[in-house]
Order: structure tokens, then sequence, then C-alpha cells
């Protein structure tokens, strides 16, 4: 079946192994875009030795605002200059001028970054969805517009279609995000052109379920979002709160990783 198939990996530059697997994961397998984060330490390794030896790899921007430094020097919402939010943090955060301010310079600060390496964005999303929360997807969309980038990612997934295809191998975690994401995704404005796969296996996406999906849907453009990493490079990464630890650390990066290689994506444009 010939169709828009994007398979993205989230938080190019937050770590060795991110970094080098997605170099492996594009040039010999079937990944074909990357979000990088442009305040985190190994940012300019993604710039210098991974994106100019992927050639074809189109890369977007990963707003980070849950970790790593701050790049607005005035942000309020980082300590001692450091991020250290979460999403229900970002969420339930009253929305003062001050804060919008700080969320907007962040975010645009961060953009200009990755612009000013000479680095295309073909899109923007968030780290740990904050750009969902309908405040900062309303900054995020006012700066795609002035920074000319052309997709914003949308947590559009059908509830009826993943839980059919999904829930099997879904934690109640999964269930409850896609539940909120999903919600206060009615607040944006969506194009509702890429369907968005998948929240409910975040992180732990697996083949079975993904190609069965696949081969029973009927929507032209989806986007697969996968969190590929080798952790053996990842052992000595020691600049993160552990929840970040815990992640690079976690068996379903090689998982995530393998999927890359499934021959089955040949099926597909």
């Amino acid at each position: 079946m010939r169709r828009n198939i994007i398979i993205n990996a989230d938080d190019l530059g937050l770590s060795p192994g991110v970094n080098q697997a997605i170099l492996k994961a594009h040039n010999l397998g079937f990944l074909s875009h990357a979000s990088l984060m442009a305040n985190t330490e190994y940012f300019e390794e993604a710039v210098s030795e991974i994106i100019p030896n992927c050639k074809n790899l189109k890369i977007g921007v990963h707003v980070n605002l849950t970790c790593a430094k701050a790049l607005y020097v005035e942000n309020i919402l980082a300590e001692n200059g450091l991020l250290k939010n979460d999403f229900v943090k970002l969420l339930f955060k009253r929305k003062t001028k001050k804060v919008l301010d700080s969320l907007e310079n962040e975010i645009e600060l961060q953009i200009l970054k990755i612009k000013d390496k000479g680095v295309e964005i073909a899109h923007i999303d968030g780290h740990e969805h904050v750009h969902i929360i309908p405040s900062i997807n309303k900054i995020v969309r006012k700066l795609a517009k002035k920074h000319s980038i052309p997709r914003i990612r949308e947590i559009n997934e059908s509830f009826f279609t993943t839980f059919k295809y999904n829930l099997k191998t879904a934690s109640f975690a999964n269930i409850i995000k896609l539940m909120i994401l999903r919600f206060l995704s009615i607040f944006n404005e969506n194009k509702k052109e890429v369907q968005f796969y998948s929240i409910l296996n975040t992180c732990e996406i697996n083949a079975e379920n993904l190609f069965e999906y696949l081969e029973n849907s009927d929507h032209q453009s989806v986007e697969i979002m996968l969190h590929p990493s080798i952790i053996e490079l990842d052992k000595n990464v020691k600049n993160l709160e552990p929840r970040f630890i815990d992640f690079l650390n976690s068996n379903f990066r090689t998982q995530e990783l393998e999927l890359c290689f499934n021959k089955k994506f040949e099926k597909y444009a």
C-alpha cells in the first residue's frame, strides 16, 4: 500500500546512545525523521556528527521544557538555570504573563539555536508532549508560523482504532495519558492531516501491534513515534534526573531500535 509513513525518533541530542541509534537507524534502516533537542549536552554532537551523516533525515524541533539547561537566562520556570518540570506541573502552572513570556522565549531560542546551525526544520513537537498543553500549543503554533515550520505533531489517535490494536500491551499509565492528551487536543488547532501512532504503547512500540494497525488502517499519513537508543553507550550518562536515566537504560530502547530495521516497512512508501 502506498502511504506516507513518518518514522520519527524523538530525543536526538539527549545522549550518545540516542544519537548513534538514530544514525544507524536512518542509514541502515527505515528511520525517516528525528526530533532534535536544542538544550541538551549532546546537541553539538548531533549537529556536527549525526545530522551531516544522515543525508535524507528530516529534522524537527523537540521542544524541551522538562530537563537540561534553559536557553532563556531569565526563564522563571528554571531552577539554577535548569529545567526540572514535568507535564503535570506545566499543565497546572498559572499562566501569568511572565510565565507565558518565559515559555515563548525559551521555545523560540530552541528553534533559533537549531536554525543557526543551518538545519532545515521539517516539524515541531514536544518532549513529554508538553506542546499539547493548550497554552503552550498556542505559542508553538505562533512560532511555527513565524519560522515557517510546516508540521506540528498532533495527538489525534482514534480511541476505537488504537484500543483495538494496541490495548493488549498498553499500560494503565499510557491509557490515562492518551485520555488526557486527547482531551487537551480538543482545545488546540488541529489540521488532522497526519495520524499519530501510538500513545498507548509510548516508549514500548512493538512490531506486532504496529503492523497489524498499518495493515488495517486507511490513514494515508501516519507518524510513528519511536525512542531508539544503544543503551550500552549511555551507562555513563549522569547529568539527568533519575526518571530519564531509567528511560535511557530501558530494554525497550533496544526494541524500538530493532523495529527501525523491520523489512515490513518496505510495503509502505
